[in-house]
């Protein structure tokens, strides 16, 4: 048993991939550029407040996939934080823009990985998808040999 359990505040992020097989990236601030998403509600569901934050930030609407990632960890102030990254996919990359982002992209997995996000938990999520469709093509390699 855990003498101290987190307590922590649940954050959840959309890798949203396009039609084109692109990932969307939003950016915060000049130097911050992170994965649609954000807080859920306290009494909202898991996908419901996806969905929401998804639409509030990106006015796009998703098909929420399986969670790709978790991470939990204290911050600075050590509050806790519990984050969660689904995947998701959207039929259109019409994006309208809320005032918590200053301009987003469309962009490749290991583009968005490598030059635009800097939190390790979205790039452990684009990692994780990357083996994960990596696999079955590996998979099927070594049988027709």
């Amino acid at each position: 048993m855990t003498d101290q359990p987190l307590i922590a505040e649940v954050s959840q992020k959309a890798l949203i991939r396009s039609p084109a097989d692109e990932l969307l990236v939003m950016q915060v601030d000049a130097d911050t550029w992170e994965l649609p998403g954000g807080r859920m509600g306290a009494t909202e569901a898991p996908i419901v407040g996806l969905k929401r934050e998804v639409t509030e930030e990106t006015g796009l609407s998703v098909t929420v996939g399986e969670p790709i990632h978790t991470a939990a960890w204290r911050n600075d102030v050590g509050r806790g934080r519990f984050s969660v990254v689904y995947y998701c996919e959207a039929e259109t990359t019409d994006v309208e823009l809320s005032d918590e982002h200053c301009d987003y992209e469309w962009v490749s997995p290991s583009t968005a990985r490598d030059e635009f996000l800097t939190v390790s938990i979205h790039q452990t999520a684009i990692d994780r998808l990357l083996a994960a469709e990596a696999l079955p093509s590996e998979q099927t390699a070594a049988t027709d040999d």
